[in-house]
């Protein structure tokens, strides 16, 4: 299977952009982790926030390890 320099730089990009989304959401569960004691932050908004940070490590973990043909 032989990638045309275009499909490289496709591909360089999308995993560079699950990178940035894997970042985010990394960052997400930390944030939310060391302020989940705060008071005044409603305990619903903390269980949508580590849902949120859950799906973006998930979706940046695709996006940098997908395979592309």
């Amino acid at each position: 299977m032989t990638f045309t320099a275009q499909q490289s730089r496709v591909d360089a990009l999308v995993r560079l952009l699950g990178l940035v989304v894997l970042g985010f959401g990394i960052a997400m569960l930390y944030f939310t982790y060391s302020n989940a004691g705060v008071n005044g932050i409603a305990p619903e908004i903390i269980t949508i926030n580590y849902s949120l940070g859950i799906l973006l490590s998930v979706v940046g973990l695709f996006a940098t390890f997908a395979k592309f043909k």
